[in-house]
């Protein structure tokens, strides 16, 4: 089996030259360049598995980089991981945004740099294996059939997941839920559209206005459900603002059935193994979403777990 290939994207030749013997002492096919323009390039020409990237990089910074590859889809698929002296909360959170797997502030422990790159290749592998592996998609253990979204168990598992992350990484996890809790048919004889398509449009919208490594799910009839790793409360607060607008602004209609619709929120967020799990989690969720219900305006409830 061929190596799995780590390319260090790093200006200053002794540090790139650091990480790759460390990379090849650990068995990976590894090499540096030194400018953004030669990471794009060789990215494009080549089978690249990881970018460990550095953000302060001459004329092009690493975020446009990542931004360039993410754009691309035959560059889309590779793995990045920050690696720079930008250690700032809002530098951390713009490097995930833009679709790094992970960001790791100088100076480092190399050690710990290999166990973050076996960690993240070790998830894209078994990424691209589910990937091909077409019927994961289509598998309805874990896939809601109506509106293609994940489902309530495929939800827990990767909540549990990110709860577990945000303690060891010492990052920020909020989980939203939403309920479709107030239908209203605009047109008195003809009533409403049908539930199943609003469902579908709501859907729709959470896909839109969502990151692509957010986590959306269909938790249970008209319930839907975001995790959102990286994300305070103030930024899930914004998340959930903005979806409760766009789809209490949309007139839903099939095509024949204009439909009025609302929706009330509970969040909660979490860091440092603030929560006790992936249950405890979206129950705290659900009892801000019962008390969100009773709110006469826009219907958002949130708070923060507390530290047990």
């Amino acid at each position: 089996m061929s190596k799995l290939r780590v390319c260090v994207v790093d200006d200053c030749f002794e540090t790139a030259s650091v990480l790759c013997e460390g990379l090849k002492l650990h068995n990976y096919d590894a090499f540096a360049v030194h400018t953004g323009e030669e990471a794009l390039e060789i990215c494009s020409q080549e089978k690249i598995d990881l970018l460990l990237l550095d953000v302060c990089l001459p004329n092009m910074n690493g975020y446009d980089v990542c931004k360039r590859l993410k754009e691309d889809p035959k560059t889309a698929d590779i793995a990045v991981i920050f690696v720079t002296v930008k250690g700032a909360p809002e530098d951390v959170s713009y490097g995930f945004q833009i679709g790094a797997i992970d960001y790791i502030s100088k100076p480092y422990n190399l050690p710990m740099v290999m166990i973050r790159v076996d960690a993240a290749l070790q998830r894209k592998l078994q990424h691209d294996r589910l990937r091909t592996q077409h019927d994961f998609f289509l598998d309805n253990s874990y896939t809601d059939y109506l509106t293609g979204l994940r489902n309530r168990r495929y939800l827990l598992e990767r909540l549990q997941e990110e709860v577990e992350k945000a303690h060891r990484y010492n990052y920020p996890v909020s989980c939203v839920v939403f309920d479709v809790d107030e239908i209203r048919g605009l047109d008195e004889e003809l009533g409403p559209v049908s539930l199943d398509d609003l469902l579908v449009e709501v859907a729709m919208t959470l896909r839109n206005h969502s990151r692509t490594y957010d986590i959306l799910g269909r938790y249970d009839g008209t319930l839907f459900a975001a995790v959102l790793p990286h994300s305070p409360l103030d930024d899930a607060v914004g998340y959930a603002t903005k979806i409760v607008r766009e789809v209490g602004s949309t007139t839903f209609s099939d095509p024949n059935f204009p439909t009025e619709a609302r929706l009330s929120v509970g969040i909660v967020a979490c860091q440092n193994g603030s929560a006790l799990g992936a249950e405890h989690v979206l129950g705290e969720a659900m009892r801000s979403l019962l008390q969100a219900k009773s709110k006469p305006d826009e219907r958002i409830v949130a708070h923060n777990l507390k530290t047990e």
